[in-house]
């Protein structure tokens, strides 16, 4: 089995697992895993092979979010009504994983009145970028419709189809298509962490912003491999490198390997300013919004 596959059982079995009342050990044992896993991730050699790069999902990045206390903030999410806006194939793309980490940060916080209409656009553009075959079971979506309020089993159906295309890229070679998609998704989940952060969760989000940010340079790297890089993926590739850099550049990280965990990480408010700012603009140049 692909380990990108056996990667993302691991993390929805957490996800799953969270779903329910847990003790704070196998909370803390589920979020040390998780912390395991990125930086396994994160720290992949420099000759890693295209088919090698761990990258997660975006069910999964909102879970690590939403468990340190990320909330739902009406209005944040990128509307489905912007969809036709994007014309290029990287557009389509990109933002088909902006709405799958905006479907996962709906139905991570119980939002179900609004998941249909998010996989409906999702099933939209998968259609325009070649990925309708995940989508066109009409089971499926009735399936996600049944499920809508209760959470172990919408969640279940998020994880069906995610398996789903993670099959469907491995038989049909589309390994730098996903490349993208995760970094739309990646960069959507920052922002909706940016823009869910408040004085009471601020510590924990930003642990977790900081978290995300050890997988940049592998995302990166993952992109550059793309054997047909058009404008805007090569643009973006550009400003997620930059984005590595001034993190790495920073103060904090000069004794992060004494850190034990991403929820010591100590961030100054002025750089995580800086770094939230950088993530919209981003953000911003991927929506169109």
């Amino acid at each position: 089995m692909d380990k990108k596959i056996i990667a993302a059982i691991c993390i929805s079995t957490m996800i799953m697992g969270s779903c329910g009342e847990a003790t704070t050990e196998q909370v803390s044992k589920e979020e040390q895993a998780q912390d395991d896993l990125l930086n396994e991730m994160a720290t992949e050699g420099e000759d890693v092979e295209e088919e090698s790069f761990y990258l997660p999902s975006a069910l999964q990045i909102g879970s690590i979010f939403q468990k340190s206390g990320l909330k739902y903030i009406e209005g944040i999410t990128n509307s489905p009504s912007n969809v036709e806006q994007y014309i290029t194939k990287s557009q389509k793309i990109l933002n088909f994983g902006v709405y799958s980490a905006d479907l996962a940060y709906i139905i991570l916080n119980g939002q179900s009145q609004n998941a249909t209409e998010y996989l409906k656009t999702i099933k939209v553009l998968s259609d325009k970028i070649g990925f309708g075959a995940v989508f066109e079971s009409q089971d499926l979506m009735e399936k996600f419709e049944r499920s809508l309020g209760n959470q172990d089993s919408i969640i279940n159906v998020m994880i069906d189809i995610q398996m789903q295309t993670d099959m469907f890229v491995d038989e049909n070679n589309l390994q730098d298509v996903t490349y993208i998609i995760f970094a739309g998704a990646w960069v959507e989940g920052m922002y909706l962490g940016v823009k869910a952060s408040n004085q009471e969760n601020q510590h924990m989000i930003s642990g977790r912003l900081v978290e995300q940010m050890t997988i940049l340079d592998n995302l990166v790297r993952a992109l550059r491999s793309n054997k047909n890089l058009t404008e805007d993926v090569e643009q973006l590739s550009k400003d997620l490198n930059k984005l590595d850099k001034f993190f790495m550049r920073l103060e904090e990280n000069k004794n992060s390997q004494n850190i034990a965990s991403f929820r010591d990480y100590k961030i100054s408010k002025e750089h995580l300013a800086e770094l939230s700012e950088m993530i919209i603009e981003l953000r911003t140049r991927i929506t169109k919004v």
